[in-house]
Parts: structure tokens; sequence; C-alpha cells
């Protein structure tokens, strides 16, 4: 009997103690697509659903000691970076990426759903100069893809635009029902991607499985338009789904359909 591969995808980013978003919820965003999740850890989050209270960096050395154990043995399909905590994670992080000949994923988290910034000061030039050579796609919120290009304002169109022009190969400014949904870009062109604006107040994780789920999919061999397409569909199935009982601030999204299963037997 042939066994079909498992594929593959890592996130190196921060762990969120709330379970929503950060490596948690990536875990959960890439299972739900049939792939297996591995990690990095750069950062820990003292953080629950009305925001961030707290967080420890991971050293450098320890990072590097991580992502070179996980791909000295398992091996991986596809990349996302997320939370980078300073300009020497970036620097090694993107090092390493160079060499991985698999598609990259940089979700630049700055901002939470709940507001909170997570961004030092020297992280935004770190990630222009040295993530958007390696980013397959970059996948920043609004308010993030504003401090990257450095254009306060701008419509999303020319923000995704930008940060193409910026080196990226592909960009998608996530915007929400608000500005027509997500904004795609990439050397071919832009184009808008339609995302229902379902209004739940389950949007906690909403970014970080968007792009967690494109990770994924282009481990599964999707191309990058078709990936970022189907993972704006299911992320705002996430939102429709999710977990409104969990929390008392902006509650954290359901990929997985755990508000719909029954209790064990």
């Amino acid at each position: 009997m042939t066994v079909a591969r498992t594929r593959v995808a890592l996130t190196i980013g921060s762990s969120d103690s709330g379970g929503g978003a950060g490596i948690q919820g990536d875990i959960k965003a890439m299972a739900s697509v049939g792939c297996y999740a591995a990690t990095v850890l750069v950062g820990v989050t003292a953080q629950n659903t009305t925001g961030v209270t707290g967080r420890f960096t991971v050293p450098v050395d320890f990072v590097v000691a991580q992502l070179d154990t996980v791909l000295a043995d398992i091996g991986v399909d596809a990349v996302k970076v997320g939370m980078t905590w300073s300009a020497a994670h970036v620097e090694v992080v993107a090092q390493k990426l160079s060499t991985a000949g698999v598609p990259v994923v940089v979700d630049p988290v700055m901002v939470t759903a709940a507001g909170a910034s997570l961004a030092g000061d020297d992280i935004v030039g770190e990630v222009r100069r040295r993530l958007f050579p390696v980013a397959t796609v970059m996948t920043p919120n609004r308010a993030e893809a504003e401090l990257l290009t450095g254009i306060p304002g701008a419509p999303p169109r020319e923000l995704a635009e930008r940060l193409v022009a910026l080196g990226a190969r592909a960009a998608v400014v996530t915007c929400g029902g608000a500005d027509g949904g997500e904004w795609f870009a990439d050397g071919a062109g832009a184009f808008a991607v339609p995302r229902p604006g379902h209004r739940t107040g389950a949007e906690h994780g909403a970014g970080c499985a968007h792009s967690a789920l494109v990770t994924a999919l282009l481990a599964h061999g999707l191309s990058t338009r078709d990936a970022v397409v189907r993972a704006t569909e299911l992320a705002a199935d996430g939102v429709r789904d999710g977990l409104v009982t969990v929390g008392r601030g902006v509650h954290p999204v359901d990929l997985l359909a755990l508000g719909h299963r029954s209790p064990p037997v």
C-alpha cells in the first residue's frame, strides 16, 4: 500500500497564551487543511482576548537551534514567518530561509486584533531589508502595511503594490469587509479578493489563521494566487464560526469546528 507523503508547514513566531493567535493559532489553521505543523518559537506572550500584558524573548541562538533541528530531521514544504522580536532575530531567520528552497510567507505581526503594538522600532527596516527578498508573499494587515510602506492612509491596493515594489514577490493586504476584502498584488497585477464581512466579535487570530492557511496551501502545491484566495475564504469561515463564548474581549476564530462538535461520551 502506498502511503501519501505528509505535507509539513513550519511556523516561526510567538506563543499566544490565550491560544487564539500566534503559534497556537497557526498549528490549528495548518491542521485544518491537512498539514503537519512544526514550530520555532522566537517569543512568548502573556496574552488573552483583551490584549497583551507581557512578553519574553527567546534568545537568538536558541531560535537558530530550533530551526536547525527541525530542518535537519523533518524538513518542510513551506514556511511562515510571524512575529519577529528584534533585528537580530530577523537577520538569522532571513539568512536561514534564503537557502531553504521552499515557499516563504511573511506575516509581519506588529499590531494585534485588540490594537496592541508588538513591534520594536528597529523591526520595520530590517523586515524590509531582509525578509522582503525571501518572501514568496507578504500578508500584513492594513496597519502593518502602512508601517512597512511609510504611506499611512493609502488605499489597500496601493499598499499591496508598494510592498511588491519594495521587493516582495507578492503581497496581500488584509483589510476585512470595510475595504472590500483583501488586496493582492504581484508582478502581473493586482486584484481584490472578496471576503464576507462576518461581524461575530470573533476576530482574534484571524490574521494569523489567514497567513498560516496560505502557508499550508502552498505546502500542498497551490499557486500563490490560489492559496491566497482559498485561505481568505477559510479564514472568513473561522470568523463566522468563531468561539464567542471564549474570552471577554475579541473572541478567537474557530477553524476546527470546535464550537460545533458534540462533547465526547
